[in-house]
């Protein structure tokens, strides 16, 4: 057997041009990947990728352009082999050959299947027919334009996220319109049937006819339209037939080469992204992992990220997505957040154009559902990722109000905030971006990729990149948070466990006597006394803030800031009021309560520094941990004092 040539790079062969593939051609040139591999990318449609999220602007301007990712130059310049209008037909793996339909063979070391999804076409009586088409690729937009040109009414089967925006371009284009839906309600894989009634009457008052609970059973010809017989038993006659029920991952050139793949399909892949021939891999929607498909960008976008550093040597595996997504559908808002479909207590709020609705467990947030424009769409994906806790009495003023207790200043955001959810990019790195001279919003999407999906964050990236820049920007908490709180709990900790009790002076002619009146004269005693329960009291007030929504005015950081300033004014009232002796029973567990409480929240204030540095879920559990600990030690403490007082005014 003759040995294979040497080479100097490794073959690198990625069968697909999708978005997914383009995002995975982007990060290999960014991470330097063209210096260790040729790569070659095969992609069956005749253009280069595009942006499939948005084929309904195609539909109304057929300028590709519009929705072009990177041109055939771009390819050019970075060293890759694009080859389009061509179909891979089959893969050798024992010899590590890919055979090109017009037979052209292409080696590889390693390859990708980027081969994403097709449109399911359901097995209907006269599904064939002329004027029944899908909604997938420019060609089927291109091809439903054409047919259309005379056309009167067009009818959409399937009520999803495809199938609204495929509504949405035939309705501009002056069709009467028709979505037929057999589920319970409009897009059922992200909202329950309340939020579903919710969109559906939004999307009545834009003109779109609906028909819920309603499939379709057979397709016949009559005279020159389409004649549909519904479940129902009645019949609708259409121009055009638009099909989207669904897609299908393609993991057909999979099977040819005996990978495995899953039982309702898609091809499985390990964490590393790889399939069951190790110089195989696949992402899209053409990857079954850990028994998920996903039929949106964002996780594809993540598979190709992770699988772009490993190619690059850096091991990173993918541990799957979750399902957020935010969309606008003829011009209303939906979104979903977090484990939206998972079981937990359920809090709605429901009125005639907006549905909010958020699942808690153990009374934290662990996601949610929002139908209709609401200006703190963003923040509550947040308060999402955070597992915000939600109080007895703001769940019920959510019930009631539709609106929960969550920041709402972009600067109290911290830097690991996800903006851009089909990017995955987040604030710390669009401010990072913003730093080295990006100031439009355009400027910080072609950095980023933030805001060239659906759109949804552009608000956000305007208010980062606002007339005043600098200001806008998220700003770390910084060295004097991080090295103040830091030598505070390092304080705090020295004077309980180091520092001894101050010297009591034999006579008045001692230098430092007129200062120990403070601990030792009644009323001085008292006012120092008052004055730390008093600052203990306001500081507890400030969570206020956070809690009811008319308070929430200024900047949390002043806020926060006060109060920390609060805390250290208590400290210095607790030496004035003993001294550093701290007594024994209840007056030491007094003291304890105290000095833990202030201590915990100087280390609290460390770990909120050190969050912005760390940038993950791991500080953000410590920081949540440390905060509760500082709460908690709260709790004890007004009841310890209030015995203290009675002691010393009773005895």
């Amino acid at each position: 057997m003759k040995k294979k040539p040497q080479r100097s790079k490794e073959k690198l062969l990625i069968v697909g041009n999708g978005m997914v593939s383009q995002r995975l051609c982007s990060k290999l040139v960014e991470y330097g990947a063209l210096e260790t591999y040729d790569l070659t990318v095969v992609g069956e449609e005749p253009e280069a990728a595009y942006d499939r999220v948005h084929l309904t602007d195609y539909f109304q301007s057929g300028d590709l352009s519009t929705i072009r990712l990177n041109s055939r130059d771009w390819y050019q310049k970075n060293r890759i082999e694009l080859i389009l209008n061509e179909r891979v037909a089959s893969i050798d793996t024992s010899s590590q050959i890919a055979l090109a339909a017009q037979g052209q063979s292409l080696p590889y070391d390693k390859l990708i299947l980027c081969t994403g999804s097709s449109a399911f076409v359901p097995p209907i009586p006269g599904i064939e027919l002329e004027g029944v088409f899908v909604y997938r690729t420019t060609k089927d937009v291109d091809a439903i334009k054409a047919y259309s040109r005379n056309a009167k009414r067009a009818v959409i089967l399937g009520g999803g996220l495809l199938g609204l925006e495929a509504a949405n371009a035939l309705q501009e284009q002056g069709l009467d319109t028709h979505v037929l839906e057999r589920a319970n309600g409009l897009m059922p894989r992200q909202l329950n049937e309340e939020g579903s009634s919710v969109l559906e009457n939004q999307l009545r008052e834009r003109g779109l006819k609906l028909h819920i609970r309603q499939g379709l059973e057979k397709i016949e010809r009559y005279e020159n339209q389409l004649l549909l017989h519904l479940a129902d038993g009645s019949t609708m006659r259409t121009d055009v037939l638009v099909l989207s029920v669904g897609i299908r991952p393609r993991d057909e050139l999979a099977r040819s080469a005996n990978l495995n793949v899953g039982v309702r399909g898609g091809i499985q892949t390990s964490d590393e992204l790889q399939t069951s021939s190790p110089q195989i891999y696949a992402i899209g929607e053409c990857a079954l992992h850990r028994g998920q498909i996903y039929g949106f960008i964002a996780p594809g976008y993540q598979m190709a990220d992770a699988l772009a550093k490993s190619l690059t040597g850096t091991p990173t595996p993918y541990e799957g997505s979750d399902l957020s997504c935010r969309l606008k559908l003829l011009g209303v808002e939906v979104s979903a957040f977090g484990d939206y479909l998972g079981e937990g207590k359920t809090l709605v709020f429901k009125s005639i154009d907006a549905y909010r609705m958020v699942i808690l467990r153990r009374d934290r947030l662990i996601g949610g559902t929002v139908v209709g424009a609401w200006e703190n769409t963003h923040q509550l994906q947040l308060a999402i990722q955070e597992n915000q806790f939600l109080t007895p009495s703001e769940q019920n003023a959510f019930v009631s109000t539709g609106e929960i207790p969550i920041s709402d200043a972009l600067s109290d955001w911290p830097a690991n905030a996800i903006v851009c959810n089909c990017t995955q990019t987040t604030k710390g790195k669009l401010v990072s971006c913003i730093e080295r001279g990006c100031r439009t919003i355009d400027s910080l999407s072609a950095e980023t990729g933030a805001g060239t999906i659906c759109g949804s964050c552009r608000p956000i990236l305007g208010q980062l990149v606002g007339a005043d820049a600098a200001e806008a920007a998220y700003k770390p908490k910084g060295r004097k948070l991080l090295w103040g709180s830091a030598i505070l709990a390092t304080l705090i900790c020295a004077a309980y466990f180091l520092a001894k009790p101050f010297p009591v002076p034999d006579t008045v002619q001692d230098t430092y006597y007129s200062i120990t009146k403070l601990w030792t004269d009644s009323l001085y005693k008292q006012i120092s006394g008052y004055t730390m329960a008093s600052l203990s009291l306001i500081a507890l007030g400030l969570s206020a803030r956070k809690r009811l929504k008319p308070v929430r005015f200024g900047n949390f950081g002043y806020w926060r800031a006060v109060h920390a300033i609060l805390g250290l004014g208590c400290l210095t009232a607790l030496i004035a009021h003993t001294g550093l002796n701290f007594g024994d029973n209840l007056n030491r567990l007094l003291m304890l309560c105290f000095i833990a409480l202030n201590a915990l929240g100087g280390i609290a204030g460390a770990s909120l520094a050190m969050e912005d540095r760390l940038n993950g879920p791991i500080s953000r559990r410590i920081r949540t941990l440390l905060t509760r600990a500082h709460i908690l030690f709260f709790w004890p403490y007004p009841i310890l004092l209030g015995f203290h007082i009675f002691k010393v005014y009773y005895y």
